[in-house]
């Protein structure tokens, strides 16, 4: 009797319980569903213009109401003709984002570049947007907007599913939203067209084998929206029982010019090679080619490229008689790919031929690819391999001869700025 009484007890604080959690439970999700509401339309409290200060909670809903109906206004006057004085009457002071699902978001924008836009928002902090989810821009600070044909407008604007209505000193332009490229915070400022690129990667054995590597990556680029420009290095030197035997330095320059979203000009290109082990104390390719956008989606962008150019080659030793320095012509054929798995995954692809065609057996090839994995806003974890050959590489003066293929793989982290 007392055991059946106990496993009464125990099974009312049992059910007792159940119910409780329950409770919880659909209060918690009850308490997450306003919370979730409540970020969806950021709003930090007003504030003056002049002092930036808060005054008084606002309703974000009504403030969203009020920016949406400042967009429908602006869009119905845009299809009646817009008259020389027109002027553009925001909802709010604030930079607000609708999304394709109805969504809206507050707070800055920072920029928008190869179709994602960054939003600045003051509880979900710097968000990434693919352009293609962003059905409407309400913006009421300057900033400038590049469009294709070398033009670019400065000041406040608002961006329909179709249309870009920019207010400038003349009066507000019109412009299809399909023409534009890239949105940048302000005015023109140089420093907005740059960015760097800084990794490293070390490993290191002791004990029965002694041996270890340090690799180091820098890239410096300026794009604006007619013209990049680009320089690269990877170094890798490396040892194996207080021997050498890695000492290899690559250097990338390209000047690349834009005609239109599907069609580019590098007009001054060249890659630059010192490895001990492939024989070479300095090798050359100075080239021009042109290109074509095979593919530009928000998942995949592939490019493909070719032209001529200049192979100057430095031995460090050859068999006697024959020149350590020569110089040849080549044909070139390159492509690039990048892939984007999901948000913050991706892999780079590239890969360069120079058909040599004045010494057929200097043909040379370089690929490269790069996986990455956004860990924070600034830094990336990569793993890198690269690849490197030379058709028929001639023997050194003591008669062996250099393998054709080089491999390596870096796993490492990248610093991002820009």
């Amino acid at each position: 009797m007392p055991l059946v009484t106990f496993s009464k007890s125990f099974l009312g604080l049992v059910m007792c319980t159940v119910r409780l959690a329950l409770l919880m439970c659909f209060g918690a999700l009850s308490v997450s569903g306003v919370a979730l509401a409540q970020e969806v339309v950021t709003d930090p409290p007003a504030s003056t213009l002049e002092e930036g200060a808060p005054e008084e909670e606002v309703d974000t809903s009504a403030t969203a109401a009020e920016v949406g109906e400042a967009i429908e206004q602006v869009k119905e006057q845009a299809a009646e003709g817009l008259p020389p004085t027109y002027m553009i009457e925001f909802g709010d002071t604030y930079d607000w984002v609708r999304l394709t699902s109805g969504e809206w978001l507050k707070g800055n924008l920072e920029r928008m570049r190869d179709e994602e836009m960054e939003f600045d928002s003051d509880k979900l902090d710097l968000v990434k947007l693919k352009w293609n989810k962003v059905d409407e821009l309400h913006s009421p600070q300057i900033n400038t907007y590049v469009f294709e044909g070398k033009v670019d407008v400065i000041g406040r604007a608002v961006v329909t599913k179709d249309t870009v209505l920019i207010e400038t000193e003349e009066g507000v332009q019109s412009f299809p939203r399909s023409d534009l490229l890239s949105i940048l915070e302000g005015g023109t400022r140089e420093l907005n067209w740059w960015s760097t690129r800084l990794g490293a990667g070390f490993s290191a054995n002791a004990g029965n084998t002694s041996q270890g590597s340090l690799t180091a990556y820098f890239e410096l680029m300026r794009a604006d929206y007619r013209t990049r420009s680009r320089a690269r290095y990877d170094g890798t030197v490396g040892y194996a029982n207080s021997e050498q035997n890695v000492n290899r330095h690559i250097g990338v320059i390209e000047v690349t010019v834009f005609f239109s979203k599907r069609f580019y000009l590098t007009p001054a290109g060249a890659q630059f090679l010192n490895d001990r082990f492939q024989n070479l104390r300095f090798r050359a390719t100075p080239g021009a080619s042109a290109g074509v956008h095979l593919f530009d989606t928000k998942k995949v962008e592939w490019d493909l490229d070719g032209g001529l150019g200049y192979q100057f080659t430095n031995f460090l030793s050859l068999a006697p008689g024959i020149s350590t320095k020569q110089s040849d012509g080549f044909v070139s054929v390159g492509t690039w790919a990048e892939f984007e798995f999901v948000d913050d995954v991706e892999l780079e692809l590239e890969w360069r031929t120079n058909i040599v065609y004045t010494r057929i057996q200097l043909t040379n090839h370089t690929g490269r690819a790069r996986f990455s994995v956004e860990v924070t806003d600034i830094l990336d974890f990569e793993a890198k391999f690269v690849f490197l050959r030379t058709e028929s590489p001639p023997p050194r003066e003591d008669g062996t001869v250099p393998a054709s293929n080089d491999y390596q793989l870096i796993v490492g982290i990248a610093l991002k700025l820009g």
